[in-house]
C-alpha cells in the first residue's frame, strides 16, 4: 500500500457478503494504517482498478472467487488473493501485506528433498495425496524435546530447522503448520483447525480441550481434512470432509460426521468405528497455537509429558514406539511387538525412525525402558 493512499486509488480490495462486517474489517484496516477498498459479493462487479491484494471473505463461493480472481489478474497480472475469515480477516489482510514486503522463508525445495518427493507441485488432489504420504513415510512423530524439558518453538524459522535441516521429527504444531506452510506455497486453499484428542480415552469421559491441530485443504471447491501430526492412528491420506460414508486412506478406513458445531473423525479398528478426535470448524490464525503448544509441552497433564512416543506411517507398515514397546503393523494387517532396552530403543530410533540419538536422551531412554518394564 502506497502510504497516504486514499479510497479511491486504495491497492487492497475486501470483498464480503454483509456490508455490516465489511464496515468492521475496513475500519481495523484503517485504524491500522492500510485504507482499502471493500464491496459486497452483490457489487463486486462495480469495483474496478488494478489492485495489488484482494481479499475475500470464506463465504463467497468457490467458482465466483475463482471468476472475480480471473478478473483481477487480468489488470494486474501480479495481483495476489487472499482468503479470510470474518473474525480475524483485518489480521490476515494485515499479514499479508506485510508478507508482501518480507523474503519467504520456506524453502520448499529443501522440503521436497527431505521428504523424497520429486513429483509436481501444483495445487490438485493428485498432490495433496503424493505429498502426505511422502511426508507421512519421512518424518516421524516425536516430542522427545518435552520429555528433555526443552521449550517447543513452532515458528517458522525454528520448525524448518529442525524438521528440514536437522532431519528431526515434531508433533501436531509443528508436522501441520509446516505442511499447511508447504501447501499454501504450491497454492492450496489451507485452513488451520483445532481438534479435542477422543482416541484411547474411556467411553464417555469428557472430551479434553482442544489442543490437537489438524487442517483442512479445499481443492475445487471440495473440502478435505489433511494430518500429518498425529501419530500411529493418523489418516494416511485426505478425507473428505463433505461425506459420511466410509473412507479408504492408506492401509485404514475412516468416517466423518457432523458432531455439534464441528465433525467427529472416527477410524475402524477391531470391527468398531473408534474416535481419533473431534475437531471445530472454525478457521484459526497461526499465533492461536502458541497457547496450545505451551499447554501440550509443559502441563503435567500432557502425555507428552509422560511417554515416549515416535511414529511413522510408510505404504509398506506403521511403525509406532510408545516408551520401549515397538509395533510394526504391516498394510497386509499383521503385527509384530517387540520389547527394548535402552540400547535397543537408541537403535530403533536411529534405525527405523532415522533419529539420531543425541547424548544428552539417555537418560530419556532409561527411563522409558524402566517404564516399559515395569
Amino acid at each position: 500500500m502506497r502510504p497516504g493512499a486514499q479510497e479511491g486509488d486504495a491497492r487492497v480490495l475486501v470483498v464480503g457478503q454483509d456490508p455490516e462486517v465489511l464496515e468492521f474489517v475496513l475500519q481495523e484496516l484503517a485504524g491500522a494504517g492500510v485504507p482499502a477498498r471493500g464491496t459486497t459479493l452483490a457489487d463486486v462487479d462495480g469495483a474496478h482498478g488494478a489492485f495489488d491484494l484482494v481479499a475475500f471473505g470464506a463465504g463467497t463461493p468457490h467458482q465466483d472467487r475463482k471468476r472475480l480472481q480471473g478478473r483481477f489478474a487480468a489488470a494486474n497480472p501480479t495481483a495476489r488473493f487472499l482468503r479470510t475469515y470474518a473474525p480475524y480477516a483485518a489480521a490476515q489482510v494485515l499479514a499479508a501485506v506485510g508478507a508482501a514486503a518480507s523474503a519467504e522463508t520456506l524453502d520448499l525445495k529443501a522440503y521436497c528433498r527431505r521428504i523424497g518427493y520429486g513429483g509436481p507441485l501444483e495445487p490438485t488432489l493428485e498432490t495433496l495425496h503424493a505429498l502426505q504420504a511422502h511426508h507421512l513415510a519421512a518424518i516421524p512423530f516425536e516430542a522427545i524435546d518435552v520429555l528433555l524439558g526443552r521449550h517447543v518453538d513452532i515458528s517458522p524459522a525454528a520448525v524448518d530447522a529442525k524438521l528440514i535441516a536437522r532431519g528431526r521429527g515434531g508433533y501436531c504444531y509443528e508436522q501441520n503448520g509446516l505442511f499447511k506452510r508447504v501447501l499454501t506455497a504450491i497454492g492450496f486453499e489451507v485452513d488451520a483447525l483445532v481438534a479435542s484428542v477422543r482416541w484411547q480415552a474411556p467411553a464417555g469421559a469428557p472430551p479434553p480441550p482442544r489442543t490437537h491441530m489438524a487442517l483442512r485443504v479445499t481443492v475445487d471447491g471440495a473440502p478435505w481434512l489433511v494430518d500429518v501430526g498425529f501419530g500411529s492412528a493418523v489418516p494416511a491420506a485426505p478425507l473428505r470432509l463433505d461425506r459420511r460414508d466410509p473412507q479408504s486412506a492408506g492401509d485404514g478406513r475412516y468416517r466423518v460426521t457432523p458432531l455439534g458445531a464441528g465433525f467427529l473423525v472416527r477410524t475402524e479398528a477391531d470391527g468398531q468405528w473408534l474416535p481419533l478426535y473431534d475437531v471445530s470448524p472454525e478457521p484459526l490464525l497461526d499465533s492461536h497455537y502458541e497457547l496450545f503448544n505451551w499447554f501440550t509441552s509443559t502441563h503435567p497433564s500432557s502425555h507428552f509429558r509422560r511417554q515416549l512416543i515416535v511414529t511413522k506411517a510408510t505404504p509398506e507398515a506403521r511403525f509406532a514406539l510408545l516408551d520401549s514397546k515397538l509395533t510394526i503393523r504391516a498394510r497386509t494387517g499383521e503385527a509384530e511387538r517387540r520389547r527394548l532396552d535402552a540400547d535397543g530403543i537408541a537403535h530403533v530410533l536411529e534405525s527405523v525412525f532415522g533419529l539420531t540419538p543425541a547424548p544428552d536422551w539417555r537418560p530419556v531412554l532409561a527411563a522409558a525402558a524402566e517404564r516399559g518394564a515395569s
